[in-house]
């Protein structure tokens, strides 16, 4: 019987960390065209506490909407499994700050959470800019 229940819990630890390794990918492997430093400003963090929507650009990026007029784009570390809409989402363990490279997106499924890494932050200027962004980087 304890032969059993430690090879349960092996195989159990196994299984964890498995799925700690497939929930987030590394960083810095992110396409040329979401390394924006020149064209937009980028930033460490945001007030998580004022961010009241995230729309969808594409696969590896969304856009926040902050006291209904800051705007910034999120670009995840890998893309998207599953799109947003008419999902349950949110940030890991935030305190009052969204933090690029640290703090994770989730989607809640079905199947569980679905983890993202938030790789960078860029401020946008306003409802245009992110119109702008949007078609740029297209769905």
């Amino acid at each position: 019987m304890k032969l059993i229940t430690k090879l349960f819990a092996i195989v159990a630890l196994l299984a964890m960390s498995a799925s700690c390794v497939t929930t987030t990918a590394p960083s810095g492997a992110l396409p040329e065209k979401y390394n924006l430093g020149s064209d937009f400003k980028e930033v460490k963090r945001i007030s998580a506490l004022k961010v009241s929507n995230w729309d969808q650009v594409n696969k590896p990026s969304l856009i926040s909407t902050s006291n209904g007029s800051d705007f910034f784009l999120a670009v995840l570390a890998r893309p998207l499994q599953t799109d947003i809409a008419n999902q349950v989402i949110g940030i890991v363990d935030q305190k009052s700050n969204i933090t690029a490279g640290f703090d994770k997106f989730f989607i809640r499924t079905a199947k569980g959470r679905q983890y993202y890494l938030i790789e960078k932050l860029y401020a946008l200027s306003g409802k245009e800019q992110a119109k702008q962004i949007k078609e740029s980087l297209g769905k």
